[in-house]
């Protein structure tokens, strides 16, 4: 290796120590000393959680036991961001490996000290001890195991824990108030131990804690008991505990509904077919808390058809008024809107049939973040047979982008939830590309899912008009400058030119 590092050196005129120093970087990875283990399982109703079950129903108490995994799971992830010396490893039951990276590894900015292990068979005492073995056998000189059901866990324990460990106790214990204990931790000290340490545990009743202080003491293991006392989340009276450290609501658990927000200008031709297919293809309107148009400021009869529509039908339709450009619509709508589900329609895109379920039905996968449709245009009889070969060559393209690359626009109604469209603050107040900012924002936290079902049929307007080379050529360009790092308002006076110089000089007027 030494001759091929010393052969580049000389090609790129780069001093040898330094690139031998570099190269070893690369090929040498840190051995950290440090391991949380968190013990988790994958968030299958009816299976998860099963004593949340009678207050939560099975879809609810898999999400919670999905919502408390990720959040311990970011808590913990800071302090492995903070001390480099910390690995963090994730034991795991109910799936598959590739299941749970899915679900716990988001699209983009992974985490290189994250580690998957399945749980070994038998009850909590042996897979307990096999988790400190195994970190003992990596050659770890600390471990600490917690649970994921532990909402009140947070760095601040993790300093605790090791500190006391790093101080000379071989064995460290977090009291739970139910009388188990939600965090065990050991040093490489106790490793010979280790076999017998979790003997004779009454698993799963109040005597946990005191039985495993017990058993420390009489093979002779020096323990020491954290400060902080913490709940964990079984039963219907623990729920204020889960509530209370996630910012949740417990409707959001069992009862969550959409809110459905359309930008708007002058769309008079196109809104009230937008409006009359949501409403019809709903799979039921009690699951639609709201449709809210964001108008930016329309000079034809746009907003009088969205109010007349409104006095027909049974569902809430609201209309409010927001500076133009989508960024700025779509951000106003969801500052308004009260459904924990939101859903992102273009003006002149229909919904298929149940969206309302196969939307829902994607955002419950473990992992995804959000999710859109697949994606067609509106043919009909009297575009040329060419034309539509060009829009099935736009529709394939489209749909191979959003299925391989989880990157759909805002024609493919992009969908997400409230919790998560507040924890990447919510669409950029942007002229254009407000869609594709918002996407990488979600693959920071997740993946983007594909609804099941039909797909969502957006006007083929634009490529009547225009053309296929003039539309899709200047998507194309519009992308790779952006990429490129310029300005999402240089990009949108390239694509809007004169239109949007006199909104920008209205929107200036009035803010001053």
């Amino acid at each position: 290796m030494l001759s091929a590092v010393m052969l580049v050196a000389a090609l790129f005129s780069v001093p040898v120590i330094v690139l031998i120093a570099n190269t070893t970087k690369i090929f040498k990875k840190r051995r950290n000393k440090k391991v949380i283990s968190v013990f988790t399982r994958y968030p299958t109703p009816g299976v998860t959680k099963t004593r949340l079950i009678p207050c939560l129903g099975k879809e609810g108490a898999a999400y919670a036991q999905r919502r408390m995994t990720v959040h311990i799971l970011e808590r913990l992830s800071e302090y492995c961001r903070k001390h480099k010396d910390t690995d963090l490893a994730v034991w795991y039951n109910g799936s598959t490996k590739e299941n749970m990276k899915y679900w716990l590894t988001p699209k983009s900015g992974g985490y290189d000290f994250m580690y998957f292990y399945q749980q070994p068979p038998g009850g909590l005492g042996e897979k307990l001890r096999e988790a400190t073995l195994s970190a003992f056998r990596g050659e770890k000189e600390y471990v600490v195991i917690v649970g994921s059901d532990i909402p009140g866990l947070d760095a601040s324990v993790m300093e605790e824990a090791f500190e006391t460990l790093e101080g000379g106790a071989e064995m460290v214990l977090g009291q739970a108030e139910d009388g188990g204990y939600y965090l065990v931790g050991f040093s490489k000290e106790a490793a010979y131990k280790i076999g017998d340490v979790f003997e004779g545990i009454d698993w799963g009743t109040e005597k946990v804690f005191q039985q495993q202080c017990d058993r420390a003491k009489q093979l002779g293991i020096s323990l020491l008991i954290l400060y902080t006392k913490l709940s964990d989340v079984d039963l219907e009276e623990d729920l204020p505990v889960l509530e209370e450290a996630l910012k949740i609501q417990r409707k959001e658990l069992t009862d969550r509904k959409w809110s459905v927000i359309i930008p708007t200008m002058n769309e008079e031709d196109n809104i009230v077919n937008t409006l009359q297919t949501l409403c019809q293809n709903c799979s039921d309107e009690s699951k639609i808390q709201e449709i809210i148009v964001s108008d930016g400021g329309s000079k034809d009869n746009t907003v009088r058809k969205v109010k007349d529509f409104s006095l027909k039908v049974n569902i809430s339709v609201k209309v409010i008024n927001s500076q133009p450009g989508r960024g700025f619509q779509q951000k106003s709508g969801a500052e308004v809107a009260t459904g924990d589900l939101l859903l992102f329609l273009h003006s002149d895109t229909l919904l298929p049939r149940n969206f309302d379920n196969s939307a829902e039905l994607c955002l419950k996968t473990p992992g995804n973040v959000a999710g859109s449709f697949v994606w067609s245009v509106d043919l009909d009889s009297k575009d040329s047979w060419f034309f539509k070969l060009q829009m099935k060559f736009v529709e394939y393209l489209t749909n191979r982008r959003i299925e391989n690359f989880e990157y759909p626009f805002g024609d493919n109604a992009i969908f997400t939830t409230r919790h998560m469209y507040n924890k990447i603050g919510g669409f950029k107040e942007v002229y254009l590309l407000e869609d594709v900012l918002l996407v990488k924002e979600l693959w920071r936290m997740g993946h983007i899912g594909i609804a099941p079902g039909d797909p969502v049929i957006t006007s083929a307007r634009r490529w009547r008009k225009w053309g296929l080379i003039r539309i899709t050529g200047l998507n194309r360009v519009i992308l790779q400058a952006h990429y490129l790092g310029v300005s999402t308002e240089t990009l949108a006076l390239w694509y809007y030119g004169d239109k949007l110089r006199s909104v920008m000089a209205a929107n200036k007027k009035k803010s001053e």
